[in-house]
């Protein structure tokens, strides 16, 4: 997929026992033009502070690529959480899920590097949510 860089791509993602998460890892696209940043979303859609990224190259083409957290993240579980990703070049690439159970959405008229608040997605967008995961 090709990234807007006045949108925000939300996945959601379950964490099943209290846990420390470290950051999210993104299966980057064809092109890794630019800068991403990577955060997380409690269930209500709201950003947690200490559960952001810096500014992060991309990097690595069709390869997953680790983006930390300011801080390593304490997550309470069982919970629902969601990862929120923003691009600010539109030449990137990314990798989605063309299929899925879980919500996905996107945030418009965004600016790069703030994440916001967010009514979370009950239902399944196809090529919006970045493939990845928590580590």
């Amino acid at each position: 997929s090709t990234p807007v860089t006045t949108e925000t791509y939300i996945s959601e993602v379950f964490i099943p026992c209290n846990m420390t998460v470290t950051g999210v890892e993104l299966f980057n696209g064809s092109n890794v033009t630019g800068n991403v940043t990577v955060g997380l979303a409690d269930s209500a859609g709201t950003p947690i502070a200490a559960a952001k990224s810096a500014t992060t190259a991309g990097s690595g083409a069709d390869a997953y690529q680790r983006i930390p957290f300011a801080t390593p993240y304490a997550a309470k579980g069982p919970a629902t959480y969601y990862v929120q990703v923003q691009y600010d070049s539109g030449t990137a690439r990314y990798n989605t899920h063309v299929m899925g159970r879980h919500g996905v959405t996107k945030q418009t008229s965004q600016t790069y590097g703030a994440l916001t608040s967010f009514t979370p997605p009950t239902t399944f967008t196809t090529v919006i949510g970045n493939m990845g995961g928590l580590y």
